[in-house]
């Protein structure tokens, strides 16, 4: 375990590849690495792909299939389990409710004609109302888990606990951990679960696409082409916080609409001070605490809703 961690947020690994190289230039101590790829559910573990291209010995941390086994042999937790996620659910749906009209009324003002300072103050206020009912939602989800965690300690819960202390094996002899893409709800479900983000907090992370999204201190559900509509961007809830200041938003070219000004500005200004930051395909940032100290390629959404280049710290 290198003695100042670091993460490095990589875009989609489709169409470009850029696992390795990156990897490479980041440095990681030699040693097998752990690898999370619970968001790949069903198919997690498939990783013979990825050993390939890093040319290192992988451990998959099978959080998914720990899931299923832990379900199994405590019913309590798993009935527990599936109310909570209704109950998530059905706050998800209250909150986006209420996030259409305030983010509605907020791009309108955005795009209105008439007296600067007026206009400005009505601004102002619209997005500090979308800013109370983000840190509501995350209020109300956070009280969730943490009431299901008091419930349920993976530390002191057997069949949780079990597996909890060989999770913690494997990360203790690996040199660093790998999150992969996939579904990053299932992703950070498991996660939470397991109570991961402290055993990993101290180790170099690379994640990608959904695996880079579990990094930051808040996940951004967001899809600006969906067949139907374009949904309006929703927190999701906490992340493991281990790229705090950014809010990552991977493969813009299929999800975002850069060139939708007011819209972009929305986004940037509603989740600021934050910054958020585009992982398209090939791209790759790496941080130590809040500050950027690689980056290849990456852009951040600005205030006026443009990209521009993010800088090195």
């Amino acid at each position: 375990m290198s003695t100042a961690t670091r993460r490095l947020l990589l875009g989609p690994q489709r169409p470009t590849l850029n696992l390795g190289e990156a990897l490479g230039g980041f440095g990681l101590p030699e040693g097998p690495l752990a690898v999370i790829s619970a968001g790949w559910q069903e198919a997690e573990g498939d990783i013979n792909d990825v050993g390939e291209v890093v040319g290192r010995p992988l451990e998959d941390l099978k959080l998914y299939a720990r899931a299923e086994s832990v379900f199994g042999d405590d019913p309590e937790l798993a009935d527990a389990h599936r109310e909570r996620q209704r109950t998530l659910r059905e706050l998800q749906q209250l909150y986006r409710l209420r996030l259409k009209s305030l983010a509605s009324a907020a791009r309108q003002l955005l795009d209105a004609d008439g007296d600067a300072d007026i206009l400005a103050a009505e601004q102002r206020h619209a997005f500090a109302q979308l800013r109370a009912l983000d840190r509501h939602h995350e209020h109300n989800t956070e009280k969730l888990h943490s009431t299901f965690s008091q419930q349920f300690d993976p530390r002191s819960r057997s069949s949780l606990a079990a597996h909890r202390r060989e999770i913690e094996a494997i990360l203790e002899r690996s040199a660093g951990v790998l999150i992969t893409g996939g579904n990053v709800i299932v992703l950070m479900n498991r996660m939470r679960l397991f109570d991961v983000a402290p055993l990993v907090a101290g180790r170099d992370v690379v994640g990608w696409s959904a695996g880079a999204m579990a990094l930051a201190r808040r996940i951004v559900l967001y899809h600006d082409r969906m067949p139907l509509e374009r949904r309006t961007a929703e927190l999701f809830g906490a992340g493991l916080g281990l790229a705090p200041g950014l809010v990552i938003l991977p493969d813009p070219e299929r999800r975002l609409r850069t060139r939708d000004a007011l819209r972009m500005s929305l986004l940037s200004r509603r989740f600021s001070p934050d910054t958020c930051i585009t992982l398209g395909s090939g791209t790759a940032l790496t941080v130590s605490g809040e500050k950027v100290i690689a980056v290849d390629g990456v852009e951040r959404l600005t205030r006026n809703g443009g990209l521009a280049p993010v800088s090195v710290a």
